[in-house]
């Protein structure tokens, strides 16, 4: 893994310093406000004194940060009830608080968690790796994921997994969805809290995506389906469901391309579960000069509305520009995408027979290929797709790196 990452994440391809580098159309990363928050940074005088390089004020972050935060998902979430910030505990990364979670619900491979097909990438690993819950996907054949009739397929998921000795402690709600790109309504959320209530299984809202929401145009493939986002907390969740049992998680990597801050927000009403994940803490610290920069950017309200405005409306131009390409070149994406970074692309009519019998294998024999012309995407095998042949391509990127990518994308394809 670490010589893969090495070969996408470094010497990535520019015009003039690096022609011959590699186009990561990959990492879910909003490199279209890079410089924005660079930019804000530098210009705050932050005044850092001895006390910001100690140990701050515990591994749960300081009560600065979790006051802006708090205030800040108060302010755009909507939530029936304002969150409190003693409720939010904040750590080094969202992909900590999963590992977090999976060692608290969880008791080993014999517990396990409920992941929709496809889904984010790293979720198998964050909850699996070290904390051994077993990954229990859902298969949805057709039914609309994002719609009430899905609970369904959930149910036959669960029932499954409990028939094969695996215990549903969890079930992982990533809305605006990765890597569909798509919000639920607030139909299906209701559907997801009661069947969560039902079975006494914990609700994970994963909302790291919500202010990335962006318009795009009317046309059959693209706003003719769209949703926009509802956060779960904005719910009357407390008639269908315990607090005990609804966990909100949220951080700065996606929507404030803030990713090397490391900031990930817990927020829970359950005492115990709180407990437990402050004393494993320790080992997933934030940084006390992190905590001071994020809690500079999300105190300054009049920077963090006008930076969103800023990042929807280059997103929506990001995601169209890419669909207008994918349409010339006769490529299929989902339809319904107004969120997130990216677009869920049907690479499958390029799978080669001589990639082998298998359509998984032939899908890796194509992501190879696009690897040899120096591009990378995520492929559906490594997210939990149904069939194979299905891409997660990245457009949050600038003009010219997104062209240059779906330049090479489409060399690839043509077999040129």
């Amino acid at each position: 893994m670490r010589d893969l990452a090495s070969k996408i994440l470094t010497k990535q391809w520019h015009p003039v310093t690096n022609p011959d580098g590699l186009v990561n159309l990959g990492t879910a990363e909003n490199y279209l406000m890079l410089d924005d928050v660079a930019k804000f940074v530098k210009s705050q005088d932050l005044n850092l004194q001895g006390d910001d390089f100690n140990y701050g004020e515990g591994p749960w972050g300081s009560v600065r940060l979790r006051t802006a935060m708090a205030n800040f998902i108060n302010s755009h979430f909507s939530p029936t009830t304002p969150l409190k910030p003693g409720e939010l505990t904040l750590t080094n990364g969202c992909s900590s608080l999963f590992n977090m979670l999976g060692h608290v619900l969880g008791d080993g491979a014999g517990d396990g968690i409920l992941l929709t097909m496809p889904s984010y990438v790293a979720f198998q690993s964050d909850f699996g790796l070290l904390a051994k819950m077993t990954p229990i996907f859902v298969p949805f054949a057709g039914v609309d994921q994002f719609a009430p009739e899905s609970l369904s397929c959930y149910e036959a998921a669960r029932q499954k997994a409990e028939e094969q000795g695996v215990r549903i402690r969890a079930l992982m709600l990533c809305n605006p969805h990765n890597p569909l790109g798509r919000c639920y309504p607030a139909s299906t959320l209701t559907a997801l809290l009661k069947f969560c209530a039902q079975h006494k299984i914990h609700l994970l809202a994963d909302e790291i995506y919500a202010m990335s929401v962006y318009s795009t145009p009317s046309s059959p493939s693209s706003s003719s389906s769209c949703v926009p986002f509802t956060s779960i907390l904005s719910l009357p969740w407390t008639q269908y469901i315990s607090p005990d049992y609804l966990h909100h998680v949220y951080g700065l990597s996606k929507d404030f391309a803030s990713g090397g801050l490391r900031i990930g927000s817990l927020w829970t009403q359950n005492a115990e579960l709180q407990r437990a994940v402050s004393a494993i803490a320790m080992f997933h610290w934030s940084g006390t000069v992190n905590d001071v920069l994020a809690a500079t950017i999300l105190g300054d309200s009049d920077f963090v509305d006008s930076f969103l405005e800023k990042s929807r409306k280059r997103l929506a131009d990001a995601n169209a520009l890419a669909r207008k390409v994918l349409d010339e070149a006769g490529i299929c994406y989902a339809p319904g995408t107004n969120a997130g970074f990216y677009l869920w692309i049907d690479l499958s009519p390029w799978l080669r027979e001589e990639g082998g019998e298998d359509g998984w294998e032939r899908e890796g024999k194509l992501a190879e290929r696009l690897l040899k012309e120096k591009l990378f995407l995520t492929g559906g095998g490594m997210q939990a797709a149904e069939q194979p042949g299905w891409f997660r391509l990245v457009f949050s990127n600038k003009e010219v790196v997104l062209k240059e990518g779906l330049k090479r994308l489409r060399k690839v394809l043509d077999g040129k």
